[in-house]
């Protein structure tokens, strides 16, 4: 025998009507599952407090550029792992007489894991106010010890990161002395091994290749320019010999007493008076006189005089342009003598720049490490010297407990409303669930039953046609016993309905308005 595959939807309302009495009392039993069900239900409290902390601890910016920091993610990572360490576990299970209970290892250890399996912890950053904010939650059955677990949990955490943080900051303050230490004497030997370079080459440093080449050039140039003149001096100097040998040191004149060397020696004193009247001392034609006037003083002293009587003086006097040979003779000497030096100086200047040229590769090299070494020891220490003065002061900050990194916002207090169980959200998924389970129920009970439902599936199941049916005879007696029995039993559940509305609006009002009527 087989039903008609096809849905009717009127026949399954039928069908509900019918087996009404089953789909009401298996509503009303899943309601009162967990409807009173709750009542029953262990109460879960739940504490929680708030922390603010700075996000980058001290010793991060102290290292910066010295090591490598690590990440956010491990930063929270490592938060969660210290406060469920079990160092701080066993600390607040002792403090609170806890552990009283554990009387072996066994039951510690299952206590230390439910310990961790009931708190909970969450962190929220904000990377652009650099703090961090994390919440330590807490579940258990008494609210009391819930509070207590939260804010001990929460004080040894920050007692014992505190002293983590005053022995890190010692630590990084005795390390950067260290190291302060280690590249002061670097640079002190890097000082050395540049004065000794220097000493070693007084001419190398500080200059460059093209400087070197350039001063090479010029020293070559100036020697050449040298030479040429030294050669023309020396053709001149050749002239001036020959000239000079043509010439006699004395000459010998004939003179009148008008025409004497004194007689001229006064007129030119006269002139010189009259010019000096007229012009200064650096007039051209003062300069002349004056000269002249010299020269014939030291004619006059020099000569030797020999008289004829009345016809004159012959006299012997210095040959005026032999002595001026003779000078020009004396002066070329001389610049070739300041010419050969200044060619022979030139000569070892661009010899010693071309050995420097020579040796400038590898030295230059030897040089600029030298110099690379020390502007890199140079930079670290001076790095070193800030983060030590750093390092001071905030040692001085830990020891005296004014840091300020720790800041509880929201301490835990006693919850007065459990968790769970959640009535009002159990009684509502009862009324569901109920509403549910009794179509279900007649929905399976119709399904397992076999046998035919109408003439329809009579006439499918058996190949057969329907003759006649005979329809159920239902007096009005019958209609009336059943409508009081319906009305005994709606009444019935209306009222239970109505009982389980009041305890809903009751713990409605008790949870999310704090309003208790009863207390259950």
């Amino acid at each position: 025998m087989e039903n008609t595959p096809d849905f009717d939807a009127r026949r399954y309302v039928e069908l509900l009507l019918r087996k009404k009495y089953i789909v009401l009392s298996v509503a009303i039993g899943v309601l009162s599952l967990f409807t009173w069900g709750s009542f029953f239900l262990p109460k879960v409290y739940e504490a929680s407090s708030t922390v603010l902390i700075e996000k980058n601890s001290i010793i991060e910016p102290l290292m910066k550029g010295v090591g490598v920091a690590s990440g956010g993610e491990d930063r929270l990572s490592n938060l969660k792992n210290s406060i469920t360490s079990r160092s701080i576990i066993e600390k607040v299970l002792k403090k609170l007489g806890l552990d009283a209970a554990a009387k072996t290892e066994g039951q510690k250890e299952r206590m230390i894991d439910a310990f961790r399996k009931n708190l909970g912890i969450t962190v929220q950053g904000a990377r652009q106010s650099g703090t961090d904010l994390f919440t330590v939650s807490y579940r258990g059955n008494d609210p009391i010890v819930v509070r207590d677990v939260v804010n001990t949990t929460v004080q040894e955490y920050i007692d014992e990161t505190l002293g983590f943080r005053r022995t890190d900051v010692s630590g990084a303050f005795e390390f950067i002395q260290g190291q302060l230490m280690e590249y002061k004497a670097r640079l002190e030997e890097s000082d050395k091994a540049i004065r000794e370079f220097r000493e070693r080459n007084p001419n190398m440093v500080p200059q460059s290749e093209t400087s070197v080449i350039g001063r090479i050039e010029n020293y070559q140039t100036g020697k050449i320019e040298a030479e040429i003149k030294l050669k023309e001096l020396i053709r001149k100097r050749e002239n001036l010999q020959k000239q000079l040998s043509g010439e006699k040191e004395l000459t010998v004149t004939f003179m009148t007493n008008e025409g004497s060397p004194q007689g001229r020696l006064n007129y030119l004193n006269g002139q010189l008076v009259l010019l000096t009247s007229k012009f200064t001392d650096n007039y051209p034609e003062v300069i002349k006189v004056k000269r002249e006037i010299e020269e014939l003083k030291r004619q006059i002293a020099q000569a030797k005089i020999s008289q004829t009587p009345g016809t004159g003086s012959e006299t012997a006097t210095m040959n005026p342009i032999y002595q001026q040979l003779r000078e020009e003779s004396a002066r070329a000497d001389a610049e070739i003598e300041s010419l050969r030096a200044r060619a022979a100086e030139l000569s070892r200047q661009q010899h010693e720049g071309e050995r420097i040229l020579t040796r400038m590769p590898k030295e230059q090299e030897e040089w600029t490490k030298l110099q690379r070494d020390r502007n890199v020891y140079q930079k670290i220490y001076d790095e070193l010297l800030q983060k030590l003065e750093s390092a001071r002061v905030s040692q001085d900050l830990e020891i005296s407990d004014k840091s300020g990194a720790f800041k509880i916002l929201d301490a835990a207090i006693a919850p007065s409303l459990p968790i769970k169980p959640n009535r009002v959200q159990m009684i509502l998924l009862g009324l569901l669930a109920g509403a549910a389970a009794g179509i279900g129920t007649v929905i399976a009970m119709d399904s397992m039953n076999k046998s035919f439902k109408n003439a329809a599936s009579i006439e499918t199941g058996l190949k057969l046609p329907v003759l006649a049916t005979i329809p159920k005879i239902v007096t009005e007696k019958d209609r009336l016993h059943a409508m009081k029995i319906d009305k005994q039993v709606f009444t019935a559940a209306g009222a239970y309905l109505m009982i389980v509305g009041v305890v809903l609006i009751m713990e409605f009002l008790y949870r999310y308005m704090g309003i208790r009527l009863v207390n259950f």
